[in-house]
C-alpha cells in the first residue's frame, strides 16, 4: 500500500502538467487567431476582449494547478516520510525477529548443554574408577611428552644456529655434519618418545593388563634398557642424582620389550618422586645377570629415604600412593606388578626400609608368555 500513494500521486502531478500545458496552447492559438483576424479585416475588438478573457481565465486555471502542483508535493512529501518511516519500522522489526531468532537458537544450544551436563552428572558417579585410572595414565604420559618437548625445542635451537650460519656464509663440512648427527639423535629421540606415548595411550587398559600394541620379538636387555634410559635423561639432568646401568650386553630375551621399558621407566620415577624426596644427591642402580639357563634376574635399587613396612607392603596395591594429592597416582607400582608377572611370565619383589632405599628385584624368563589377547588379534587380523 505505502509503495502504491507515491505512484499515484505522481500521475496526478504528471496529468496537472499535461493540463497546464494543453491549455497554454489554446490561448496562444486564441491570440494567433486573433491577431490574424485583426490584420486581415482590420479590426475586431470584440474578438480580441475575447482572447485577453480567455488569457485571464487561463492563467487563473494556471494559478489554480500550480497550487494543486504545489499542494500534491506537499503530499508526496509527507507520503515519502510516511514510507521511509515505514521502512525504518520494518527494519526494525526484521532485526527484533533475527535477535529473537538468534536467541531462540542460543537457548536451543544452552538447552542441550543442560541435558549433556546433567547425562554427564549422572555418568561422573558410574565413571568415577574410571577418572583414576584415566588421571593415572596421564601421569604416566608426562615423562614421553615432556621428553619429546624437551627434544623439540632443542632441535628449534639447532636449526635455528643453523640457518643463521648457513646465511652468513660460515657453513664448514664439518658443521654440516654434526648438524646431521643432531637432528639424526634428536629425530630418534622423538620417534622413541611418541612411540612410547602411542604405546601408553593404546594400552589404556594396562591396569587390566590389556598388552595388544606390543609387538612379540627377540631383543638385547641392554639395547632397551640404552634406548629408554637415553629418553628417560632430561628428568635426571635437573637433578644431581647418579644413574649406574651394570648389564652386559649379549643377555637376549623373546618377548616384549615394551613393559620392560615402561617397568623401568616407572620405577626410576618412582625414585625420583618418592625415594629422592629429600635427598640432593642419589644412586640409582640397575643390574641384570642370568638365573639359570632360561630366566634373567633384574635389578632396580636406590638409596633414598626407603619405606615403612606397611608402605612396603602396599606398593604394589592399585591407586595406593603417599602422594595423595600431590601429583601421585597410586597405579605406577600396580602397573609394575602386572606388566612383570602376567605379561612377562615373571616374579618381582621389593626390599626396603626407612632410610636404605628401595630394591626391586625382577625374575624374569627368557622367553616371555604369549598374550592371549595379541593371539587372538593376531588371528583376526
Amino acid at each position: 500500500m505505502a509503495e502504491l500513494m507515491p505512484s499515484s500521486a505522481a500521475g496526478e502531478e504528471q496529468r496537472l502538467q499535461n493540463e497546464i500545458v494543453r491549455l497554454n496552447k489554446i490561448v496562444r492559438a486564441l491570440i494567433n487567431r486573433a491577431e490574424r483576424s485583426m490584420n486581415a479585416q482590420g479590426s475586431d475588438f470584440g474578438l480580441f476582449q475575447t482572447a485577453i478573457v480567455l488569457e485571464d481565465q487561463v492563467r487563473d486555471r494556471t494559478r489554480e494547478l500550480e497550487a494543486a502542483l504545489r499542494e500534491n508535493e506537499k503530499i508526496n512529501r509527507a507520503l515519502q516520510r510516511t514510507t521511509e518511516q515505514m521502512e525504518r519500522e520494518i527494519e526494525e522489526r526484521k532485526r527484533a525477529h533475527t535477535a529473537l531468532e538468534r536467541e531462540r537458537e542460543e537457548q536451543k544450544v544452552l538447552i542441550v548443554r543442560l541435558e549433556q551436563a546433567m547425562n554427564q552428572l549422572v555418568q561422573a558417579e558410574k565413571m568415577a574408577a574410571l577418572g583414576s585410572l584415566v588421571a593415572g595414565v596421564a601421569h604416566e604420559l608426562n615423562t614421553p611428552l615432556g621428553n619429546s618437548l624437551t627434544v623439540a625445542s632443542a632441535l628449534k635451537e639447532v636449526v635455528g644456529n643453523f640457518t643463521d650460519r648457513f646465511t652468513a656464509g660460515g657453513l664448514s663440512k664439518q658443521a654440516l655434519r654434526d648438524f646431521i648427527d643432531q637432528c639424526r639423535e634428536a629425530a630418534q629421540l622423538i620417534e622413541r618418545n611418541s612411540q612410547r606415548a602411542a604405546a601408553l595411550i593404546g594400552n589404556f587398559k594396562q591396569v587390566a593388563v590389556d598388552q595388544t600394541s606390543m609387538r612379540r620379538r627377540k631383543f638385547d636387555l641392554r639395547q632397551a634398557l640404552d634406548e629408554v634410559l637415553s629418553t628417560l635423561q632430561p628428568n635426571l639432568r635437573p637433578t644431581r642424582h647418579r644413574l649406574v646401568v651394570d648389564v652386559e650386553p649379549g643377555i637376549e630375551l623373546e618377548g616384549y620389550p615394551g613393559p620392560i621399558e615402561q617397568i623401568i621407566a616407572n620405577l626410576l620415577t618412582n625414585s625420583l618422586m618418592h625415594g629422592f624426596e629429600d635427598i640432593d644427591e642419589g644412586t640409582i642402580h640397575i643390574s641384570a645377570e642370568r638365573s639359570g639357563e632360561d630366566h634373567v634376574a633384574l635389578r632396580f635399587s636406590d638409596d633414598g629415604t626407603g619405606m615403612s613396612d606397611a608402605t612396603a607392603r602396599r606398593a604394589f596395591d592399585p591407586f595406593y600412593t603417599t602422594k595423595l594429592g600431590k601429583g601421585g597416582s597410586g597405579l605406577g607400582l600396580y602397573i609394575v606388578y602386572n606388566l612383570a608377572t602376567v605379561v612377562l611370565g615373571g616374579t618381582i619383589r621389593l626390599t626396603s626400609r626407612p632410610g636404605q632405599g628401595a630394591s626391586f628385584e625382577l625374575l624374569l624368563p627368557l622367553v616371555a608368555p604369549e598374550a592371549p589377547v595379541a593371539d587372538e588379534e593376531r588371528h583376526a587380523t
